[in-house]
């Protein structure tokens, strides 16, 4: 798998691609609710969803990340939007897809794409 997320357990992986738009922040929302309850979640934020990455961009993301969920970042999408230089929110974990589609793959991983 690899150290960002640990495998086994039944987890959830929420793949974040749109920005910073208010009508999206209900995604978000519905990240932080399945952590709230117990779910193992990662938030996978890539294309345009990579600019949540930046401190203080979401304060959804930013209970989420309190609550326990984790972040990882598109490394490409990171590049492709000038941000790969950029200090990200803490414990952001910048990753491949490489690495995303062996997520993807687990069958022990229900993914919701958004």
């Amino acid at each position: 798998m690899s150290d960002v997320w640990e495998s086994g357990t039944p987890r959830l992986l929420l793949i974040e691609s749109q920005g910073r738009v208010a009508q999206d922040a209900g995604f978000r929302r519905d990240a932080v609710t399945q952590v709230l309850t117990g779910q193992t979640a990662l938030l996978f934020l890539v294309q345009d969803g990579v600019v949540l990455a930046v401190p203080g961009s979401d304060s959804d993301l930013d209970r989420f990340q309190k609550e326990g969920g984790v972040l990882a970042a598109d490394s490409f999408s990171l590049a492709q939007h000038g941000l790969d230089g950029a200090t990200l929110r803490p414990d952001t974990h910048v990753v491949g897809m490489d690495v995303v589609a062996g997520w993807i793959l687990d069958p022990a991983v229900r993914v919701v794409w958004h």
